[in-house]
């Protein structure tokens, strides 16, 4: 299943600046990037079944003997508007050590998941920092760019990295690990 989700998470990174140049990245979230997956998926592998939302786990794929678990992680600097002037007004959460505790459990979750012959878990990491440094407070990319998880019995290998895709006033970023 390597070769499948390689192959679109390839083709989800490079199909995102024209998408993002129709709809913002403030209207961006997790699920539309997993839209986004699932629909380049199904059309490049149609004989790859998918599951959304299946056991707590994103994203379930079966092809054959093969499945795979993806879970999709989306990091930005969500910014805060008046409603009624619709004026910004700052942001709301951000980068921090609750983005990064909850990126940890997601990777403990996926490695302590039932091992069993054909099964392939992976994580699907996009974050999102304001081009030129200006982010309130420290940045995602401080956190995720060089990311170690802190089990060291816990092997999360880098397979691709993509990016930064510039978008507005953001640059984006995206990582795709195998939990093993």
């Amino acid at each position: 299943m390597d070769d499948v989700v390689r192959s679109i998470f390839s083709s989800t990174m490079a199909f995102m600046p024209g998408e993002l140049s129709r709809m913002p990245l403030s209207r961006w979230n997790e699920s539309v990037l997993r839209y986004f997956f699932c629909r380049l998926l199904s059309n490049a592998y149609p004989d790859v079944k998918q599951f959304v939302e299946c056991d707590r786990i994103d994203l379930v794929l079966h092809r054959a003997e093969e499945k795979a678990f993806v879970e999709f992680k989306f990091y930005l600097h969500p910014r805060k508007f008046d409603p009624y002037t619709g004026d910004w007004s700052g942001f709301k959460g951000g980068p921090g050590h609750m983005n990064l505790a909850e990126f940890r459990r997601c990777v403990d979750h996926l490695q302590g998941r039932k091992p069993m012959h054909g099964l392939s878990k992976y994580i699907v990491l996009v974050y999102a920092d304001p081009i030129g440094g200006s982010s309130p407070g420290n940045s995602y990319s401080v956190h995720y760019d060089d990311y170690r998880h802190s089990d060291e019995k816990i092997a999360l290998d880098l397979l691709e990295s993509a990016g930064p895709i510039t978008s507005g006033e953001d640059g984006v970023k995206a990582r795709l690990f195998a939990v093993r």
